[in-house]
């Protein structure tokens, strides 16, 4: 898979707002690491997607109509078993046609469960005056209640990059607290530096990206959601 392959499939369907799915695929093919996914159309594909994954899982819609899953009842998470895969996946289609009728529902993302770490975001844009920007912040509350984030112009080398990430105020507990075990930081600036290099070469392709949210563990970091939306269509 492919970086152009995917970008070419997008926007021969009009460009704007990716499918998880296809998020998920961009981000990969750039090689950032993703929690392990597959799509699935029935029930019986996730029921066989859950079983390769191991539980517990999460369900997730996939729609380029939907921007926030969570405002349609688009996420179910902690599924242990088969019966659950399957309420589960009845229950986000008839959410999802209920509270946004007419989205185009591509199917049904099912993806290993991340336990464990920090929650952190990384997202980027482009500013009308200064380009390609690149962000990361704590995840949760953090971001919510004390915007916690820094931004930074695009691209990052690893060392640019961690030293954004040291600017933060919770990289204090990033570095472990209370007991907790840090998180790896280095795994962390890596990919904060390819996620500032994907928004800086494809520049004009994707106007807007975020990775929310990407969970930052003691052996390795785990983007487990992404958003992304791509300029308008090429001629």
């Amino acid at each position: 898979m492919r970086v152009e392959d995917v970008l070419e499939s997008a926007f021969s369907e009009g460009g704007g707002l990716l499918s998880l799915y296809e998020s998920l695929r961009l981000v990969e093919a750039y090689g950032l690491p993703v929690a392990r996914y597959g799509l699935a159309k029935t029930e019986d594909d996730a029921v066989e997607l859950a079983e390769k994954l191991g539980y517990p899982v999460v369900l997730k819609v996939s729609s380029p109509d939907v921007s926030h899953k969570t405002d349609v009842g688009g996420v179910i998470l902690g599924l242990e078993d088969p019966s659950e895969v399957r309420a589960a996946f009845r229950k986000i289609v008839s959410s999802v046609r209920e509270r946004a009728p007419g989205a185009r529902l591509e199917g049904i993302v099912v993806q290993e469960m991340v336990k464990g770490g920090y929650e952190v975001i990384i997202g980027g844009l482009i500013d009308p005056q200064f380009g390609p920007i690149v962000m990361v912040g704590m995840g949760g509350v953090y971001v919510e209640v004390y915007k916690d984030v820094v931004f930074e112009l695009a691209p990052l080398a690893e060392e640019e990059a961690l030293e954004a990430i040291l600017r933060l105020k919770g990289s204090k507990i990033l570095k472990g607290y209370r007991g907790r075990p840090p998180a790896d930081l280095k795994a962390l600036a890596l990919v904060l530096s390819k996620t500032s290099q994907l928004v800086y070469e494809l520049h004009g392709k994707v106007s807007e990206l975020d990775l929310n949210p990407t969970f930052a563990l003691p052996d390795r970091v785990v983007i487990a959601d992404a958003r992304i939306v791509l300029a308008q269509k090429e001629e």
